[in-house]
């Protein structure tokens, strides 16, 4: 290397060395082409049309034609089929919090007994009675025990006290009740509401009728699914009911995109 090139070749590295330099200490100074490993994230739903303060008309149009303003075809409307959205307005037992680990739920002096005449909604039949106890055997059954006599594995070891029976001591607990116990625990037992969403839940619940002796579903808003007489008014038909509620979101979705 002759002298000239040794004269450059110092000369951009003192370049880089003072520009690499920087009072912020968390700076990693003047970098070389940083996008070769610290590519920008793309994210769904984000317009690229504007990026790095650069307008691209051409590509805002693709945006505005294909991306986030008109659902594909085929699309189904948004139902809450994991039942997460479904209202529950009874808060936890009082120091919930302290007993049972639910910080920041919210609290409320009444809810277990308002939760007391709370109406089993989702419409019965025997596949959702089937559903239910598939739930009870992976979330229920090593406590409650098979039949519900609370003679489960856990119990059965001596360390926990056995839970009553569902024909037995609890065999009075109503659909409101017992969804209120899962969802927030009570006793020795744990809340479930991170195993079990809403919907879940009260498959469960008319499982657990099922074990208490009642006839599962016979309190419920549409029993069996079929026409349930409702007061001023003819038959109602469950799956009717949800069928409308799908049509009306996609109703939604369609007037939004027109407007």
């Amino acid at each position: 290397m002759n002298m000239m090139n040794i004269k450059y070749f110092g000369i951009a590295l003192l370049a880089i060395g003072l520009g690499s330099c920087t009072s912020d200490p968390n700076s990693p100074g003047v970098e070389y082409m940083p996008d070769m490993y610290r590519s920008p994230a793309a994210e769904a739903y984000v317009d690229y049309g504007e990026v790095r303060g650069q307008f691209d008309e051409g590509a805002a149009q693709i945006v505005e034609d294909k991306f986030s303003f008109v659902p594909p075809n085929g699309t189904i409307p948004y139902s809450d089929k994991g039942g997460v959205m479904m209202p529950y307005e009874h808060g936890a037992p009082l120091n919930a919090d302290k007993t049972h680990g639910l910080y920041g739920m919210r609290q409320d002096t009444a809810g277990a007994v308002n939760a007391h005449n709370d109406i089993n909604p989702i419409p019965f039949s025997d596949d959702v009675l089937a559903e239910g106890k598939v739930l009870y055997e992976r979330f229920c059954i090593h406590c409650h025990g098979e039949k519900g006599a609370g003679d489960g594995g856990v119990p059965s070891s001596g360390k926990y006290p056995p839970p009553g029976a569902y024909n037995g001591p609890l065999k009075d607990k109503t659909a409101g009740d017992i969804f209120y116990t899962i969802t927030y625990g009570k006793g020795a037992m744990g809340s479930h509401a991170s195993q079990v969403n809403k919907e879940e839940r009260w498959k469960l619940v008319y499982y657990v009728q099922k074990l208490q002796g009642k006839d599962p579903g016979a309190d419920a808003a549409i029993p069996n699914g079929a026409d349930a007489n409702v007061e001023g008014g003819e038959g109602v038909d469950g799956q009717g009911i949800i069928e409308e509620v799908i049509e009306a979101g996609d109703q939604i979705i369609n007037d939004d995109h027109h407007h």
